[in-house]
């Protein structure tokens, strides 16, 4: 299944809105977390940043942490090979942070 991105994502600040597209896809009953593509070609270039891909993760690992390698393994359809290169480095190496 694909997802555009630019369906759930408004201009405001990238943690904020990478946790607004991973709320949505949690409360999503028809989402395929096996083999989920995520378009972002939609979006402006400024909210591909890690900080966008952190919120994402941190979402999922503090609401639905069973989801969290699921989400770790979603195909991200980006304009450029650098940016695809740079979310699977993020992805691989996100780690949660634990609030206190």
């Amino acid at each position: 299944m694909k997802i555009d991105a630019a369906k759930y994502v408004d201009r405001g600040f990238p943690p904020d809105e990478g946790k607004r597209l991973a709320d949505a896809l949690m409360a999503s009953a028809g989402v395929p977390w096996d083999g989920l593509e995520i378009d972002v070609t939609g979006l402006p270039p400024v909210m591909l940043i890690s900080a966008f891909f952190n919120g994402f993760l941190q979402a999922i690992h503090e609401k639905r942490a069973d989801l969290l390698d699921k989400a770790r393994a979603v195909r991200w359809t980006m304009q450029f090979p650098f940016q695809t290169e740079h979310v699977h480095r993020w992805m691989t190496n996100f780690k949660p942070h634990a609030y206190a």
